[in-house]
């Protein structure tokens, strides 16, 4: 349970540092050239929820309103949905393969993304614990869904796709709560685990020592092999 929390920490930490990053890029104007238009469509969600809030409009009104105006805000935010899944992929994949399994939250609670079967980590294994995770394939699966599909039909199968993100989320926390080494669905799959810092410096030692065993096994072999002498027995004078 108290790893458990550490990871929740780690998770929460990690998960603002990408957040900010975002933010911080979106600010650039070339990066979001449909900030104004989004706004503007982003007030009129606004207006009709106040609509539907004070009982101006009933619920039919209120989702004949609000689907077109959400479509069009879904496509307007096409270029956070790319700068999102880039930073999320850079931070969680390509960072902490390079940093040997830390991210900033793993290295302030004094955590650490290991192997399960004691192989090294390969940079698909991030990727395949980061989309599971993450969700980082639903938002562009929504993107292509709302470019290819017109106003009236989109909504249904948006509807589906996010579920189907819930579901994976469910899954991956009830693992997480009921296995014994806290590996949800993301770590099964990827075939990693998190351990604390200490565990892994404990399992270094121990490798060591039976490294330096295994070196001085043959010698005491040899030694003892040294040592036995066999007697010889003068033939019987007959």
């Amino acid at each position: 349970m108290k790893t458990l929390l550490k990871r929740l920490g780690a998770y929460l930490i990690d998960y603002l540092v990408v957040t900010v990053i975002i933010y911080g890029v979106m600010l650039l104007p070339f990066v979001n050239p449909h900030k104004e238009e989004y706004n503007t469509k982003y007030n009129e969600v606004v207006r009709v929820n106040e609509q539907f809030q004070n009982n101006e409009i009933s619920s039919e009104e209120f989702n004949e309103a609000l689907i077109p105006i959400a479509y069009d805000l879904y496509r307007l935010n096409g270029s956070y949905v790319i700068v999102s899944t880039i930073c999320f992929i850079g931070y969680f994949v390509i960072f902490q393969f390079l940093y040997k399994g830390q991210t900033i939250g793993k290295k302030i609670f004094k955590l650490k993304l290991a192997s399960a079967n004691d192989k090294p980590l390969s940079m698909v294994n991030y990727l395949v614990r980061a989309i599971i995770l993450y969700n980082i394939l639903i938002p562009i699966i929504e993107l292509i869904i709302v470019f290819t599909m017109s106003s009236e039909n989109y909504f249904n199968v948006y509807q589906n796709v996010n579920l189907v993100s819930y579901i994976i989320m469910y899954i991956t926390l009830f693992f997480m709560l009921v296995r014994t080494d806290g590996r949800g669905l993301h770590d099964i799959l990827a075939n990693t685990i998190v351990k604390e810092e200490n565990e892994e410096v404990k399992q270094e030692i121990i490798e060591v020592k039976e490294k330096e065993e295994d070196k001085k096994s043959p010698k005491k072999k040899i030694a003892t092999k040294k040592k036995v002498t066999t007697k010889k027995t003068k033939p019987s004078e007959k």
